[in-house]
């Protein structure tokens, strides 16, 4: 049997800033749920609220 390829998360991330209060978030895109692409820079000025479930729908 061959060996399987791993499951979820297979990078890890080499630097991550910690925003404070008031800090200006960096701009960053996502795929949505149908697969379009949102950035978070097409909503500045707006308040935006962010909500990660990783793996939530996945069968990771």
């Amino acid at each position: 049997m061959p060996p399987q390829p791993p499951k979820g998360r297979t990078k890890i991330a080499s630097v991550t800033k910690t925003l404070k209060v008031g800090d200006v978030a960096p701009d960053f895109a996502l795929r949505s749920h149908d697969g379009r692409e949102v950035k978070l820079s097409a909503y500045r000025g707006q308040r935006v609220v962010l909500a990660f479930f990783a793996f939530a729908f996945s069968n990771t």
